[in-house]
């Protein structure tokens, strides 16, 4: 029996990697707006934040106790502190701020953390849903795992599945076996992807890209394909 063909929206998946976090130290005289400067944090510094998060009691209670993925925003700074400072009303440094999304896979839960790098104390811990967690890379390592352990998909792309390795959107590399992910979001209340985090695999050879796509479900852990002719809709 054929499953019912739901419409997807499918954005192109810029794979995010933990995303790198910054903000400035800027002189008053300084032209560049402090909103948009930015500054990675160190070493030390993302240390301290994700333990800080990690051991927090609210935190656990939200995602279980397995440990999660940690993804770390850009920085953030209080716009009103900053003019003030670039405008030589205050002495004070402008804080600076970070939010961290904490997501563990095996319970499906999530919460989203918003951190003061200076002082290093959590200021407020939210509860999210798993379709909001940002995409990383190791979503898509994940995705490609599911789909290269699927019967499946190994019948449509062949014995050169294991070949393939995910590619960064965008990325220059000459990769001959390339896989690259499409995260998949929906509003349809009829579509596991409206809950679920879905991916979409497409491969790519020297020749060009296959006619087929893995549909990866990274809730339920299941791979299947997709005809390219489908317009990327599921059946």
């Amino acid at each position: 029996m054929k499953r019912l063909r739901v419409p997807r929206v499918a954005l192109i998946f810029a794979i995010v990697f933990a995303f790198n976090i910054a903000l400035p130290g800027h002189s008053r005289g300084a032209q560049e707006s402090p909103a948009r400067s930015k500054q990675s944090l160190t070493s030390d510094e993302r240390s301290v934040i994700e333990r800080a998060v990690l051991e927090d009691k609210r935190v656990r209670q939200i995602v279980g106790e397995e440990k999660p993925r940690v993804l770390t925003s850009d920085a953030q700074i209080d716009k009103a502190e900053a003019e003030a400072f670039l405008a030589g009303k205050t002495d004070k440094q402008p804080a600076r701020r970070v939010t961290v999304v904490v997501f563990n896979p095996k319970t499906n839960r999530a919460a989203r953390v918003l951190v003061s790098i200076e002082e290093s104390r959590i200021l407020e811990v939210q509860e999210i849903k798993a379709e909001e967690v940002p995409f990383s890379r190791e979503d898509a390592e994940d995705a490609l795992a599911l789909a290269k352990a699927s019967p499946e998909v190994r019948r449509a792309v062949g014995g050169r599945l294991d070949q393939f390795t995910i590619l960064e959107s965008g990325s220059d590399a000459r990769v001959p076996f390339a896989a690259q992910a499409l995260p998949l979001r929906s509003t349809n209340p009829r579509d596991p992807c409206s809950t679920d985090r879905c991916l979409d695999l497409i491969f790519r050879t020297e020749e060009g890209y296959l006619s087929v796509r893995a549909h990866v479900d990274l809730t339920k852990r299941t791979a299947t394909i997709e005809n390219k002719q489908d317009g990327g809709q599921h059946q």
